[in-house]
Order: structure tokens, then C-alpha cells, then sequence
């Protein structure tokens, strides 16, 4: 190879981020300097699973994510000594012996098979780190730049270590999730091979240093850049892109290519993300407690309509046969038309696994773009309590994650989601009424996880304990088996963290019955259905236990009233719907039907609001 063949500027993607996309933050990277370097980006990971076996990473990547898992797999490579042995690891995190970590209903146990695969995979990275050195040396870059998000920090520190000791010129960077503001700062204290982090969003602050390197200045001499952390001024301040217009669209070639190119990769149903929006247009006007998105990073910015339907236009003419999925933390409804237009012009359109939106988002643009190839979409339900809802922030009442619900079964969309307690002040009540409705709700779809709601670095929560009521916040027991640092490195260091309340609460006594239910509803679900019949009118066939079915005929009165309140609606939009359809009733004969509709089961009532949860599915009696 010739000096002329070198690279300007290496990306690296290291285990255990998943092999199913490219990464989002280096494609950006690769199209701001593309052009003017030459650059190309590593994903190392897929050689690693390619190594390991994919169903062993996919089960690795997706681990309970305070365990640290993926980067404990690792650290004994970089640490050595310095950290605890392998198996008091697996005994005290992954088996849960350290009571923090004991594990949800959904974890999966640590048996001889897995801890085996775990051993060998250990094993197995010293010589995968050669294999990417020896990658790295041929390139011969003069910049390399690591994406850091969960799962693979202490594999790309790994990685950037043996490289500064063979390259000592070479420009060692970071960025990513695990940067962000104070954690970028102590990762470079405590790993002085690291030479520059990117504290926030990188668009902008990685060019400017890649521009500042290649110009023949060393490091020294390298001015304080907006976004950048560096060795000799290692308190930056993160930056923000405010024209996302500006802001190239991701280069994912080089996965295209490796993607073509490794046969066991068909097994993977691949999907490139890209993004409309950053922030969140809630949350910058109220955080949700636990939310751990920083505060700055919040503030919503988004792409113009034609902006969004050009990139979306050209990424799937690009990468045919690619899945999409969006990084946006929140869509609202112009993002969405915008979206839709954009997928209108291909007779074939691409599958869209993953969308994020609130749970109030109107669901006719759902349903559009259910048309259009969506299949999976993320909402922040979090509780089916009003009042524990209001204690959070969400902005959206039990009824309206309800009826998301439903309206997602009815897109036949699959909704990720999430049930999470154990909120500071949160009342005991609510769980009783959570558990006695929840058998009214078995035909929706269930959580993926259920849980204590985890406490994250920069959320309101974390950043505010007292005012919250939760004290003695530390990181998870695991950090001190995956890092060989002091209390206050590993502080800095630490993404997760657990905590006490301040007025103690017996979350698992008061969630017991709860719990119990969800479990149950994950099982039943998918035999498990409430709708209207086909070749009958009036009847509504109920098959929520799972276990036969129960037919409930509704007189025409009844059966008005149950349609006309399909989406969260009062007594009086009720009577305003029944009167536009021809029924002339007195509010007290409306009253006993919904009387009957609640008795029923098929109705719920919350303050004023009423919700049937009769779904617009038909099937044989």
C-alpha cells in the first residue's frame, strides 16, 4: 500500500453495538468530511459477531444494560488485575446476589451454557483487537474516531489504547452517549491515550477538529474547540447544532458494502437509521422526572418539510432493500405528513421498524403510515395511571395511553413500551386500580419491560434528588467491576445509578398483584382478543381470558354509545354524537347504557372521560 492509499480519517464501530444497522453518529461523520479526507468507517462489531455466533452477540447487545455486560467482557482485557475476577462478576451482577441487580421477571438466568460463551468470548478478544489493530495499521489514519454508546465504551477504549502505543501520533478520538459533558471529561482524566472527546452533538466540533489536525498542527497547538474536551483543556462546553437544514445526510457505504460482502449477514434484517428532529418537544417545556436526556440537548429543532422528503427520498433509492428507522425522540404531526409524502412516490415501499412518539399523537397518521410500511413504533406510556402519570410529567392521561393502545392493535403496529413504578411519592391506590383493570386490557398489547424506573445521569431526578424525594444516589455495583478507578472517577463515569427514597416505599409489596397480571397478560395476548362481530350487529365477542369467549349483545342505544366513545370522549360529546346519528335519548337512558358498557368490561371510565376498549377488528362468531 501506498502512502497515497493511506486514510485521513479511520470511524470505528466496536462491539456490542448492534450489527443490524450502521452506526447513525458516524454516518453523519463520514458524509461532513467525506470529500475533502478520505475516510471509511470500521464495523468492527460485525466481525465480532461474526466470531462469537450472532444469536451470542444478539444476546449480549441486548443484556440489562446497568449490568455493563458488554463491557465487562472487555475490561478484563484493558484493566487486568485492577478490577475484580470474571466470576465474582457474574455471581454478584449478572446472577443478582448484589441486591441492586437482581434481576427483572424478563432477565434471563446466567446458566453453565451462557457463562461458558461468556468465558469464551473473553478468550476470544485479545486476538480480535490485534485483528483490528492490524486493520487500523494498514489504513494507517492519522485521525480515529470512536462512537461510544452503551455496550461498547471499554471495547473501543480497548481498542484506542493498543492503537495510541503502536501509533503515538495518530489522533485519538471519542464521542457519542457515554461522552456527554462530564462523563467525556473524566474519560479522558482517567485514559490518557484518549486525545479529544466530543462532549455533545459532534456534527460540527469533529470537522473543526479533523480541519485543525490535518492542517499540520499538533495537538498543543490546536485552539479550544466549541463541543471538544481535549488533554490539555479537558473542561469543554458541548455544543448544538441549531440549523439541522445544514447538517449532511448520513454516509452508510462502507455497511452497505460489508453488508454485501459477509454471507452470514443475511441472516440480518438490516435498517439504516436518520433522524427529522433533535430533542424533544415536550420535554423542553416539562421534563418528564426520569427522563436522562440532558437538559441543553432537549431543546427541539427539526428539519424543513423538504429537507425531510428529499433525505428520506434519497436514503431509500440509496439502500434499497434497507429497512428505516428514525432517531427522533418525539414526532409530531407535520414530521409525519412530511414523512408520508416522502415514502408516496415508491410503489414499493420500505419497512419502517422504528418510530418514537408520544402517546397522544394523533392516530390517523399512524394508521397512514401503517399503509405505508411502518411496523413498529415506540410511545413513552410508562403507566396506565393518571396520577402516577401527573407525578412523572407526561402530559397525557391513563386513557390516552389506552387508547394509543388500541389504536395500535387496530394498525396492527406493534408498540414498544415500557411500565415502569416505583416513583417517589407515588400513591399505593394506584397500583390496587392498575391490577383490578388490567384483566380489561389483555387484548392490547402488553409491555416489553416492566420494571422500577431506572435513575439516569442529567434527569430532573438525579440532577435535583431532594426535590424529589430520593437520596444516597450511587452508581450500579457494576461500574466498580467493569472500572479501576476512585469513588469520584466512577461517579463521573457512570450513566446509571441507584438511590433510596427519602420516605421509605415498599415497591414490591405494593406492585405484587400488579406484576402477577403483567406476566399474565404477556402470555395470553396473543390468543387474546375484544371486538365487534361481523355477521352480527350488536355483538361484541370477548375473548380477553384467553380461554373461550363470551358474546355481549348491546341493544342499538348501548351499542351507539359504545362506538361513539372509541376514542377518549365526556357524556356530552357523547350525547352531540348520538344526536347526529338520529338517536333522540335523554342524558339518563346514555347514562345506564354506559352504566352497562362498564359492567361490561368493555368501557372504562376516568373522571369525566369515557374509552371503549372494543376494537375495530371483526371476526366470526
Amino acid at each position: 500500500m501506498t502512502s497515497s492509499d493511506f486514510l485521513d480519517v479511520a470511524l470505528v464501530n466496536m462491539p456490542f453495538a448492534s450489527i443490524r444497522q450502521p452506526s447513525f453518529a458516524l454516518g453523519l461523520l463520514a458524509s461532513s468530511i467525506r470529500g475533502k479526507y478520505k475516510v471509511k468507517t470500521f464495523d468492527f462489531n460485525v466481525d465480532f459477531a461474526e466470531i462469537i455466533g450472532l444469536d451470542l452477540y444478539d444476546e449480549i447487545s441486548t443484556w440489562h444494560i446497568v449490568d455493563l455486560l458488554g463491557d465487562r467482557l472487555f475490561a478484563q482485557d484493558l484493566y487486568g488485575s485492577l478490577i475484580p475476577p470474571f466470576e465474582e462478576y457474574v455471581e454478584r451482577i449478572l446472577k443478582g446476589k448484589a441486591q441492586e441487580h437482581e434481576a427483572p421477571f424478563e432477565k434471563r438466568l446466567v446458566d453453565e451454557t451462557f457463562y461458558d460463551g461468556l468465558v469464551e468470548i473473553q478468550s476470544a478478544v485479545g486476538p480480535f483487537l490485534e485483528k483490528c489493530l492490524q486493520a487500523i495499521a494498514e489504513a494507517n489514519p492519522k485521525v480515529v474516531a470512536f462512537t461510544s454508546m452503551f455496550h461498547q465504551q471499554v471495547a473501543a477504549l480497548s481498542l484506542a489504547k493498543r492503537i495510541k502505543d503502536v501509533f503515538s501520533r495518530t489522533l485519538i478520538v471519542f464521542g457519542g452517549a457515554n461522552c456527554k459533558n462530564v462523563m467525556g471529561e473524566e474519560l479522558l482524566r482517567c485514559h490518557p491515550f484518549v486525545d479529544a472527546v466530543c462532549l455533545g452533538e459532534g456534527d460540527s466540533a469533529f470537522k473543526s477538529l479533523v480541519d485543525a489536525y490535518m492542517s499540520d498542527q499538533s495537538l498543543d497547538d490546536i485552539d479550544e474547540i466549541l463541543g471538544m474536551a481535549l488533554q490539555k483543556n479537558i473542561e469543554g462546553k458541548a455544543s448544538l447544532e441549531s440549523d439541522l437544514n445544514s447538517v449532511p445526510m448520513p454516509d452508510y457505504s462502507d455497511y452497505a458494502s460489508l453488508y454485501e460482502q459477509r454471507k452470514f449477514m443475511s441472516q440480518v434484517r438490516a435498517r439504516i437509521f436518520f433522524e427529522m428532529s433533535r430533542g424533544c418537544y415536550w420535554g423542553q417545556r416539562k421534563r418528564c422526572i426520569f427522563c436522562g436526556q440532558s437538559s441543553e440537548t432537549l431543546r427541539f429543532r427539526k428539519k424543513s418539510r423538504g429537507r425531510i422528503i428529499s433525505e428520506v427520498r434519497s436514503l431509500v433509492s440509496d439502500y434499497p432493500g434497507f429497512c428505516l428507522s428514525l432517531s427522533d425522540e418525539s414526532c409530531d404531526a407535520e414530521m409525519l405528513d412530511s414523512l408520508m409524502e416522502a415514502l408516496a412516490m415508491f410503489d414499493r415501499k420500505p419497512e419502517i421498524v422504528y418510530l418514537q412518539v408520544r402517546p397522544d399523537i394523533d392516530m390517523i397518521s399512524i394508521k397512514k403510515l401503517a399503509e405505508c410500511g411502518l411496523k413498529r413504533v415506540e410511545a413513552g406510556i410508562e403507566s396506565l395511571s393518571s396520577k402516577v402519570l401527573s407525578i412523572v410529567g407526561k402530559g397525557v392521561s391513563a386513557l390516552q395511553n389506552i387508547a394509543f393502545l388500541k389504536g395500535c392493535r387496530e394498525a396492527k403496529i406493534t408498540p414498544v413500551w415500557n411500565f415502569l413504578w416505583g416513583f417517589p411519592g407515588e400513591p399505593i391506590e394506584a397500583y390496587e386500580n392498575m391490577a383490578k383493570i388490567m384483566p380489561l386490557l389483555y387484548h392490547l398489547p402488553p409491555p416489553n419491560y416492566a420494571g422500577p424506573f431506572r435513575l439516569d445521569r442529567f434527569s430532573p431526578c438525579f440532577e435535583d434528588p431532594e426535590r424529589y424525594g430520593i437520596k444516597r444516589i450511587r452508581p450500579y455495583p457494576s461500574y466498580a467491576f467493569t472500572y479501576p478507578f476512585g469513588e469520584k472517577a466512577t461517579n463521573n463515569l457512570a450513566s446509571f445509578f441507584t438511590f433510596e427514597y427519602q420516605i421509605p416505599q415498599n415497591c414490591a409489596e405494593y406492585t405484587h398483584e400488579l406484576r402477577e397480571n403483567i406476566f399474565f397478560w404477556k402470555e395470553i395476548h396473543p390468543k387474546s382478543s375484544l371486538c365487534f362481530s361481523r355477521d352480527e350487529e350488536g355483538l361484541i365477542i370477548d375473548k380477553r381470558s384467553g380461554e373461550g369467549e363470551w358474546h355481549i349483545r348491546l341493544d342499538p342505544l348501548t351499542l351507539a354509545v359504545c362506538k361513539a366513545c372509541s376514542k377518549p370522549v365526556t357524556i356530552e360529546a357523547i350525547a352531540l354524537s348520538l344526536s347526529e346519528k338520529g338517536f333522540v335519548e335523554d342524558e339518563n337512558k346514555i347514562k345506564q347504557s354506559i352504566i352497562n358498557l362498564i359492567k361490561y368490561g368493555i368501557v372504562l371510565k376516568e373522571g369525566k372521560m369515557l374509552l371503549s376498549l372494543v376494537t375495530k377488528e371483526e371476526v366470526m362468531p
